[in-house]
């Protein structure tokens, strides 16, 4: 099957987010490596192992009519030459409705194909600490 190839993380990363704006499950099985060793776990889910396991969970997601907006912040960046890690915030909005945050994990592997997604952890995010406020000192 051809398959877009994606010069860099980031380039995967952005084709993602796209696709599931686009609801495109083409689009988002394109970013995903097809070996048997990539995992997905969506908020509050279950491990999802294996490219045809990936596939049936996007098909049922993707299938949603409600338009889904992301905004996506990136928490953390790491890689070297062959593997790249991403923890991002993502901030979701499903038919116009904003849905409380998701943290996520995003991993990519290099291959001969570029580069492909190979882990998308997501779950729940906490509410983001507020600094305490201290009493004003009365002298």
């Amino acid at each position: 099957m051809a398959t877009r190839r994606f010069a860099t993380a980031l380039e995967a990363e952005a084709a993602f987010y796209t696709a599931f704006s686009k609801r495109d499950l083409n689009g988002m099985m394109a970013v995903w490596d097809e070996a048997d060793d990539v995992v997905c776990v969506h908020p509050l889910g279950t491990v999802l192992l294996g490219a045809a396991a990936v596939r049936a969970s996007f098909e049922r997601l993707l299938s949603n009519p409600q338009e889904m907006t992301f905004m996506v912040e990136e928490r953390h960046r790491s890689s070297d030459d062959k593997l790249a890690l991403h923890v991002v915030r993502e901030h979701i909005r499903i038919g116009g409705k904003q849905q409380p945050p998701v943290a996520a994990t995003n991993v990519y592997r290099l291959t001969e194909d570029g580069w492909r997604m190979i882990l998308h952890h997501a779950s729940p995010a906490p509410e983001p600490e507020q600094p305490e406020q201290q009493a004003p000192t009365l002298h």
